[in-house]
């Protein structure tokens, strides 16, 4: 999954002529697999049926995987694809947070400033995204191996909780890894602005 998509689409115009206005491809059948596959998810993390939501995020995962390899492998890029690809990796991971941490009664869960930051944060991004857009027209954001690291740090921290109430011992591990995730979020949020304020600077100067 690739949360930090939604915030960056690739926008290269050659990438675009190569896009079919189609839907019905396996990559994109994948993708609304993914989609149909977050309220039983949902569900699941509520119920505190761990070891399902799990496997269900995991099928979700793989996926994710699938969709972008077949996409290149089979040259069946698509407008639709381009679009519900992020869409379904954000909602996806905002569902996760969002359940794990305020309906977990009686069940490990993420504590509520966590997910606030990590749903904060891309809130801001993906406003950022527009303001930039406004400005330049452009939509050329890419995730940096920060964006990346971060994503991957909100992931294993899904997993983390999900693993911790058959596993007492990742329980302890939980705590440092909330810390890890916040820093990961500024650091990867500043490297966004940054990025952001270049694309304004230099199409100012063009």
């Amino acid at each position: 999954m690739r949360p930090e998509s939604l915030s960056a689409p690739q926008s290269g115009g050659r990438d675009l002529e190569r896009e079919s206005g189609a839907w019905r491809t396996i990559p994109n059948l994948l993708t609304l697999l993914r989609l149909v596959l977050i309220a039983p998810f949902a569900w699941l993390c509520i119920r505190g049926d761990d070891v399902q939501a799990l496997v269900v995020f995991l099928v979700a995962g793989i996926s994710d995987i699938l969709d972008g390899a077949l996409a290149r492998r089979f040259n069946q890029r698509s407008k639709f694809g381009r679009l519900a690809d992020p869409l379904a990796d954000k909602l996806l991971t905002t569902i996760a947070f969002l359940a794990l941490s305020l309906f977990r009664a009686g069940h490990p869960a993420i504590p509520p400033w966590v997910a606030l930051a990590v749903i904060g944060r891309d809130a801001f991004i993906l406003v950022g995204a527009f303001v930039v857009y406004a400005s330049t027209g452009s939509t050329a954001f890419r995730p940096d191996v920060l964006g990346k690291a971060n994503t991957f740090i909100e992931l294993g921290t899904i997993v983390l909780v999900l693993v911790s109430a058959r596993l007492p011992l990742i329980a302890h591990l939980l705590k440092p890894v909330y810390i890890l995730l916040i820093v990961s979020l500024i650091v990867s949020t500043i490297g966004y602005v940054r990025q952001g304020l270049g694309m304004m600077r230099n199409a100012r100067v063009t």
